[in-house]
């Protein structure tokens, strides 16, 4: 897991074909460690809600994708393609604006307050604000966003802190038995966020992004659809 994921950390290459890469590397760890920091690493706009909240004892590979997910919102949001004064190519650049959107998140210091705005942007499916310029990548982010939302709005909520404390006599009885825990994949959150959550809307994606080739060899198993079935599946 990369651990650091920021917009600085995620550049361009084009050799014979353009592709992404992610860069410093100095904070991250294997998928298999058995220990983690619990110390919240990584630059706080990108930072995944829990981590900022204090509520995962574990950096887990669904929050690097919630990093990823946060760098194409904040990059599409508070950007846009022009060409600067002086210069003969076009190329991404900020925004001229008096208050970018999402300003809030890089203002905000407390770890706990920028946690809980991010969880209720995710949860209650807040609106997505994007420069004109990146309007094609909506269906794209309202889609990764549904998916956290579902998958927090899934994730059962501890009784108790205190695990060692026994359930209370009257919920017992009304069950019969003690209540066990539904089996719930927190990597995942549910199976809602992992790679292909990420991966498997390209092919669907219309516009300026139609034909957007993911450089990945696990992505030879995502069906590329038909142009009717494209255009079904953005408008859902």
């Amino acid at each position: 897991m990369c651990r650091f994921i920021k917009e600085k950390n995620v550049e361009g290459k084009e050799e014979w074909k353009a592709y992404g890469v992610l860069t410093d590397y100095d904070l991250s760890s294997l998928t298999d460690a058995t220990e983690t920091s619990q110390q919240p690493t990584g630059t706080t706009p990108y930072m995944a809600q829990e981590l900022l909240r204090g509520r995962s004892p574990l950096h887990l590979y669904r929050h690097d994708l919630e990093s990823l997910f946060y760098i194409m919102l904040l990059i599409t949001a508070r950007h846009t393609i022009e060409t600067p004064e002086g210069e003969s190519q076009p190329r991404v650049v900020m925004r001229r604006s008096r208050r970018l959107p999402y300003q809030n998140w890089f203002d905000e210091l407390r770890y706990d307050v920028l946690g809980l705005r991010k969880r209720a942007f995710l949860s209650d499916i807040e609106p997505i604000e994007l420069s004109p310029v990146f309007k094609d990548f909506l269906p794209w982010l309202k889609g990764l966003q549904h998916c956290f939302s579902n998958g927090f709005k899934c994730k059962p909520t501890p009784i108790d802190d205190n695990k060692d404390e026994e359930l209370p006599d009257w919920m017992v009885a009304m069950t019969g038995s003690e209540v066990h825990p539904v089996q719930f994949d927190d990597e995942t959150l549910g199976g809602y966020v992992k790679y292909a959550t990420v991966i498997t809307p390209v092919p669907y994606l219309t516009g300026e992004l139609k034909g957007l080739i993911i450089h990945d060899p696990e992505c030879s198993s995502v069906p590329v659809p038909s142009a009717s079935a494209g255009a079904a599946q953005v408008n859902k």
